[in-house]
């Protein structure tokens, strides 16, 4: 999977040219689009984050060397993992719904062309819905930074001798704690993917199932579905406390360290927020299936990564 500054490089330029009509500055246009869903205390942010003056002849331009950051985000060299973890919005639904109203303010067959582009499910007869996939698509973007939840970040006081130890406890791991890491990690990847399986069948029946006719051939058939789709829910219903579990035992193995390595951090991300219903095919009116399915892919990306800097740490 493509670094999250370039899927957000991907997303930045895609806009651009299907919705913006490269109307307006990459920078400014990026400093937009950062801002969109976000509280409103997020929205002054942003904007004190990246604070722009006219000149004499009338054209905008950043403070300092913001714009070159801006743009560096626009093409991908920087990802999000420094600024995220400012913010104190919460990427979930009510997220998804202020995104989904700024967007109507843009024409809707761009809007339309621009979800193609992305290669987001299109459904022509309704914008609600594509609007909707299309705020999925970029939360599923951010779920990957490191997101701090509760404000922004803080700045660490200077810490008195005694507690020098501990710092460096924080930013070290020994070798017990790699091996205890690595196996959590290898045990939760492995029920991660078990379940993306089991989520993937439920899926197919349900399709099945709902394309069902009114044939004799059809209705007899259906009763086997709901059979096997009711089976594999219950698998999942026992299989889900594990996977809960470890991810706890994660969470707790390594709640000390601070910001070692950016796939250790997506993974305690993920991991705290495991159990959320949008991730269980069992909670129906929750459930997200392309929330569930890219924290599986971040999850196992960010574990090949952990495994490939392990000794490192």
């Amino acid at each position: 999977m493509a670094k999250n500054g370039t899927e957000f490089s991907k997303y930045a330029q895609a806009f651009h040219e299907d919705i913006d009509g490269k109307k307006t500055n990459n920078d400014i246009l990026t400093r937009d689009l950062l801002k969109m869903g976000l509280t409103d205390n997020d929205k002054a942010f942003i904007d004190d984050e990246f604070q722009t003056y006219i000149d004499d002849e009338g054209v905008r331009h950043f403070e300092g060397n913001k714009g070159g950051t801006l743009r560096k985000y626009y093409v991908g060299e920087n990802d999000l993992s420094r600024l995220i973890p400012k913010l104190e919005t919460e990427f979930d639904e009510e997220f998804r719904e202020r995104y989904c109203e700024e967007l109507q303010d843009y024409d809707e067959s761009r809007i339309m062309k621009f979800a193609r582009d992305l290669n987001i499910a299109v459904n022509e007869d309704d914008i609600d819905i594509v609007s909707e996939e299309i705020a999925e698509y970029y939360t599923s973007i951010v779920i990957g930074s490191a997101i701090k939840k509760g404000g922004k970040g803080k700045k660490v006081k200077d810490e008195p001798e005694s507690d020098r130890s501990k710092i460096l406890l924080s930013y070290t791991l020994e070798e017990p704690e790699k091996n205890a890491l690595v196996k959590l990690c290898e045990l939760t990847n492995e029920t991660l993917c078990d379940l993306k399986k089991q989520t993937d069948k439920i899926s197919d029946k349900q399709h099945e199932l709902k394309n069902l006719t009114d044939s004799a051939e059809d209705q007899s058939y259906k009763p086997y579905l709901v059979c096997v789709i009711d089976s594999l829910k219950e698998s999942i219903d026992e299989d889900y406390p594990k996977l809960e579990q470890l991810c706890a035992d994660l969470v707790e193995l390594m709640k000390t360290k601070k910001g070692i390595h950016n796939s250790l951090d997506t993974i305690i991300s993920i991991a705290s927020n495991i159990h959320s219903e949008e991730y269980k095919i069992t909670c129906p009116d929750k459930f997200n299936y392309r929330m569930f399915s890219n924290m599986v892919t971040s999850f196992n990306d960010s574990y090949n990564h952990l495994l490939r800097d392990i000794d490192k740490l």
